[in-house]
């Protein structure tokens, strides 16, 4: 846990399941916000308003997936855009993984996309190879060149 951040919500593993653990009066500069969690962890962090709340979640430098619950959606469109994420998700959960969809992320979270095109993009590169099997003529002549 880091030092200052209160646990609201949690308790023991039981067993290999970890129950959820919520956190309150964290810091943007907490391990607990600066760390890629994989498990059921949820750090709050009140922001001051729009620009604020912006601003913390592009302080990092890692970006994988996001998140925007709002009542207004164009706005939160309009928030989601400037996250610096690879993926974001108005009003629904941020681990979604579907087959045709681009999943990655941004910064050090993870490397290029999976899934779809994006997949072949991401770990292939395009080259060009051409062989001359006989001498081409060009319409000019060597010795003139010199």
């Amino acid at each position: 846990i880091s030092a200052g951040a209160h646990q609201m919500v949690g308790g023991e593993a039981q067993g290999l399941v970890l129950p959820p653990h919520v956190f309150s009066q964290v810091t943007n500069q907490m391990p607990l916000a600066q760390t890629e969690s994989f498990g059921p962890i949820a750090p709050v962090i009140r922001a001051h308003n729009e620009a604020d709340a912006l601003s913390i979640a592009n302080d990092t430098d890692l970006g994988l997936a996001a998140a925007v619950f709002t009542q207004d959606v164009e706005r939160g469109l309009r928030f989601a855009q400037q996250l610096e994420s690879g993926m974001a998700h108005i009003n629904d959960q941020p681990v979604n993984d579907l087959p045709y969809n681009p999943f990655g992320g941004e910064k050090n979270s993870g490397v290029g996309r999976f899934n779809g095109i994006w997949a072949v993009a991401a770990f292939t590169t395009d080259q060009w190879i051409s062989v001359q099997h006989k001498p081409r003529h060009y319409p000019f002549d060597a010795q003139v060149i010199k």
